[in-house]
């Protein structure tokens, strides 16, 4: 039996589906989905596969304009977003014969789809970690590139996570300091000075930074309570560091934010110590780095005793739409 597609513009119903799939993120999620297109200045369209009447999978993708171009995106660009993609339901488990059955089957409907509806002329895709089979992209002449995040578990006690991280983390998370300091998760003004960092230590290493404080305040008041959560560093009372994380389905992503800070203190180690324990008291399992791809950055990142994990960028575009495809950055400039 074919897939069939629909959108479905119910956010309660998409939710529904959201919870039932195999790796969510919170955004996937209806309201953020909704906040997005706002930010974006194109269509959300939440496209979900139905075999029969039993759903198989989740497609959140945006389109775009240009002039005459058109670009699909899963994430929308310039958003600083780490992932989106497809998602495949979960509510049963599967031979590996009928899942790649079925997650093929999807992805051919998903392109049949866009392709008449939309014709895009380059689609930009990053799959969340855990969507871990892109062979039918490839089979619809996507190019992919092979991208690793790291992800901490934190299914286990504060001691024993601890114990596994690096000489100098533990010794940073644990030492006294002369300085008084206070770790706590903040609000809609946290997420204001901490985008704000952000973009300063962008500036100051002459890279763009697109990514909005309006987008990062609406998501924080659109989501439920405790999807967006900004935790800040204060020293002396004045703020050094924090960042923005997203808690969804038992997984958290550290999204925006740990920029350097300016005090001599190790700020972003504490705060993620902070963090996760936290984390650990809601139930969260797992604390995603959100990046392993820069090699400096990575070699932070690895004292906490994370796995390396793959996602996947893919591509698909015409000759002369890939050239324009700085689309990606452009579309919205």
């Amino acid at each position: 039996m074919s897939i069939e597609l629909r959108t479905i513009d119910d956010a309660s119903r998409w939710n529904e589906l959201l919870n039932d799939t195999n790796h969510p993120t919170g955004f996937h999620h209806a309201a953020a989905l909704d906040v997005l297109e706002r930010h974006t200045d194109g269509d959300c369209h939440r496209l979900v596969g139905f075999k029969g009447q039993e759903p198989v999978g989740l497609f959140p993708v945006f389109t775009i304009r240009k002039g005459p171009a058109t670009g699909a995106f899963s994430p929308p660009p310039n958003l600083k977003l780490p992932y989106m993609g497809p998602l495949m339901l979960d509510r049963q488990p599967l031979k590996r014969r009928r899942y790649d059955k079925r997650n093929r089957r999807f992805v051919e409907a998903c392109q049949e789809w866009l392709d008449s509806q939309l014709g895009p002329g380059y689609t930009s895709l990053r799959t969340a970690p855990g969507y871990d089979d892109v062979r039918p992209f490839l089979w619809q002449e996507y190019d992919a590139t092979l991208r690793y995040t790291y992800i901490v578990d934190i299914d286990r006690s504060p001691d024993e996570l601890l114990s596994a991280f690096s000489t100098d983390a533990r010794k940073n998370i644990t030492s006294e300091y002369d300085v008084a300091y206070e770790i706590e998760e903040g609000s809609v003004d946290g997420i204001d000075r901490i985008v704000d960092q952000v973009r300063e230590r962008h500036a100051e290493q002459d890279e763009p930074f697109c990514l909005e404080n309006t987008t990062v305040r609406d998501l924080y008041e659109a989501l439920p309570d405790g999807v967006i959560r900004p935790y800040v560093c204060r020293v002396d009372g004045s703020y050094s560091g924090g960042f923005v994380t997203v808690e969804f389905g038992g997984r958290a992503i550290r999204w925006v934010g740990a920029a350097k800070p300016s005090v001599d203190l190790p700020v972003n180690d504490l705060l993620d110590w902070a963090y996760v324990t936290d984390a650990m008291e809601r139930g969260v399992t797992t604390y995603d780095l959100a990046g392993a791809n820069n090699q400096r950055i990575a070699q932070f990142k690895a004292k906490f005793a994370p796995e390396l994990v793959p996602y996947y960028a893919l591509e698909n575009g015409n000759r002369t739409m890939t050239a324009l495809s700085k689309l990606y950055g452009t579309l919205r400039s």
